[in-house]
């Protein structure tokens, strides 16, 4: 036996659908505080401070896509965030030909004015839970801020 649906019972099937997607965060918004240039300001890897090592890295983020401007190691592909997670998560999927190899870099971040910090996971699937690069690690903890106007 087929019921006809009526008028109301569409509203009311429809409204708890459009509520859900309406919560839901849209990436494009959440990527939109990446956008633009960063240069590198702090730099720590297993356990050690690398900022001299890193210096004149730069780091643009447009729409979904980066790229990071650092010689022979130099790097791009796609960038994905979920800020409704504590701390908020990014991956950066890198290229394959590039010095990751392809792999997704599987990191957390957070914001403070006009920097952003990066605790990544360079070599596993494993994403950091704590914004730090202890030793024999291979985790990368990165400070980007924006470029000093001139």
């Amino acid at each position: 036996m087929n019921f006809p649906i009526t008028p109301l019972l569409r509203i009311v099937v429809a409204i708890p659908l459009c509520a859900g997607v309406a919560v839901a965060a849209d990436p494009c918004d959440e990527l939109k505080p990446f956008q633009g240039v960063w240069v590198i300001a702090e730099a720590h890897l297993a356990g050690r401070d690398h900022r001299d090592d890193f210096h004149g890295m730069k780091l643009t983020i447009t729409g979904n896509t980066y790229v990071i401007d650092f010689g022979d190691n130099s790097d791009k592909g796609t960038i994905t965030v979920d800020g409704t997670k504590t701390p908020k998560h990014i991956d950066l999927t890198t290229r394959p030909d590039g010095p990751f190899k392809g792999r997704t870099l599987p990191g957390i971040y957070e914001f403070h004015g006009q920097r952003i910090r990066l605790c990544l996971n360079s070599e596993k699937p494993e994403r950091p839970t704590k914004f730090e690069a202890p030793e024999k690690t291979p985790l990368m903890l990165l400070t980007f801020q924006r470029p000093e106007k001139q």
